[in-house]
């Protein structure tokens, strides 16, 4: 069923239908939009994603506010920036990835993630405060082969997204080859935005089918604070060199106590969008990594704040642009998403952590194909303890900062290694009862959000998956 759909996927799909499409939405037609996305929809195995994408095309038509970042999209990006969204992005991964996955489950009687986060180097050029990969090994990388074993082993499992981090990716001496190679595949990488000359931006430009994600902590003096002066001025060089060339980029920034009310502003996502952003995605502070500092973490009351403009944000259609809210968005992504409920991570050396901010592993690519790592005691014990405790408040479904003891029994039970020094401190002592203690004050603040009408709200959007 995959292949054939993807060879019909491929037929209708092509260069010509997309030139054509693109050229008339760009002139103000968005009956064009909205009719390829009708067609995309066609092919999906699930019916959510049938469902899904004529509710999107219903929505283009309509000029609803919630779509605003597709509309933008299509009018901003290049041609072939656009072409790798739609095809590479919405078809491969998001439309007919899906149908591989679901055969491939069947046959192999193994859940498979979603698509991987990797790590190919851990060195960096900057050392910012509070860095959660600041104590990985930055001598061993991964080779150019492990790479593409990696991606060719995705792709036959219906993984065509990657997320690569680090470290700094752009530091990996062959990482251009791999995203050439692997053109069918959507990438997105975390980075500093520093070694984003014309060059490198040229290049990117050239491929279509990589979005960086540029580290920002908000204003200048918060950004520099954190990464060095001089660093913000470099990132607004980037967004502007990547928005000249039509790219598809965004930015990620960290919450904290001292700049989580900042980023939960309009003024904040307003910026971003003015200066070309088109996703956006925010995480919380962890205290892993370098000297953790448990009053450097937001608390719960500012994570419920930026949990209001987000679904605000997105709600009003005022500022065009996907976000992503790493916690707070749960309900999306049915809860954690760890140890292949829908992502993992590979690092540097070949080690396969459960989470990014997990950095435990049993595992390695260097011992195990993904398949025989999906069936790992360890991650599969992660997925069945979902949801943790038993409790399904899927707006707090974390088992570092919401239920911290969940971890630190997981860890033990499997006798997994630590990946780097230091993380004894995650498991006893001040940092673990500090854990405790957030995850006791933010379950009890979502408590009522949750009964009041997240759960329902998540319950019908389930049932449309069904």
């Amino acid at each position: 069923m995959a292949v054939s759909l993807f060879r019909k996927a491929k037929g209708f799909v092509t260069r010509s239908v997309l030139d054509r499409a693109i050229e008339k939405v760009r002139k103000g037609e968005m009956g064009d939009l909205a009719d390829m996305l009708e067609s995309i929809g066609r092919l999906a195995p699930a019916r959510y994603h049938r469902e899904a994408l004529g509710r999107m095309a219903k929505m283009v038509r309509s000029e609803d506010p919630s779509v605003a970042f597709l509309v933008r999209a299509v009018r901003e990006l290049s041609p072939l920036a656009l072409e790798k969204m739609i095809r590479n992005l919405i078809v491969n991964f998001m439309v007919l990835g899906r149908g591989v996955r679901e055969e491939k489950e069947a046959e192999l009687d193994v859940h498979l993630p979603n698509f991987m986060v990797i790590s190919p180097t851990m060195k960096c050029n900057l050392h910012c405060t509070g860095c959660y990969a600041g104590e990985y090994d930055r001598e061993g990388e991964l080779t150019f082969e492990e790479l593409d074993d990696l991606l060719m082993q995705g792709k036959e499992l219906g993984m065509y997204f990657y997320t690569l981090s680090g470290g700094e990716v752009l530091l990996y001496p062959r990482i251009f080859d791999l995203w050439k190679k692997h053109d069918d595949c959507y990438f997105q990488f975390y980075t500093n935005g520093t070694l984003l000359d014309d060059g490198t931006v040229d290049s990117l430009a050239a491929l279509g089918n990589v979005a960086p994600m540029v580290s920002v902590e908000g204003t200048e003096e918060q950004t520099d604070a954190r990464r060095g002066k001089g660093t913000y001025r470099k990132v607004l060089e980037a967004f502007s060199r990547m928005r000249e060339r039509g790219m598809l980029f965004g930015f990620s920034a960290t919450c904290t106590s001292l700049n989580s009310d900042y980023l939960a502003s309009d003024e904040f996502i307003g910026s971003m969008v003015e200066r070309g952003c088109m996703v956006g995605w925010f995480f919380q502070y962890v205290p892993v990594g370098v000297s953790p500092d448990l009053t450097y973490m937001a608390s719960p009351e500012q994570r419920a704040v930026l949990h209001d403009s987000v679904s605000r944000w997105r709600s009003s259609g005022e500022y065009p642009i996907f976000t992503g809210d790493f916690w707070n968005d749960g309900p999306y992504v049915d809860g954690c998403m760890a140890g292949g409920s829908r992502y993992w991570h590979v690092i540097s050396d070949g080690r396969v952590e459960p989470c990014v901010f997990v950095p435990f592993a049993v595992d390695s690519i260097r011992e195990k194909s993904l398949v025989d790592i999906a069936r790992s005691p360890f991650f599969s014990a992660i997925r069945s303890a979902q949801p943790y405790d038993g409790d399904d408040d899927l707006l707090c479904p974390c088992m570092i900062l919401d239920h911290p003891h969940v971890l630190r029994e997981l860890i033990d039970r499997f006798d997994a290694k630590p990946c780097h020094p230091g993380l004894e401190r995650m498991l006893s002592g001040s940092v673990a009862e500090g854990l405790d203690d957030y995850g006791k004050a933010i379950r009890s603040l979502y408590r009522p959000l949750w009964e009041g009408c997240e759960r329902e709200r998540y319950r019908k959007r389930v049932s449309m998956e069904e």
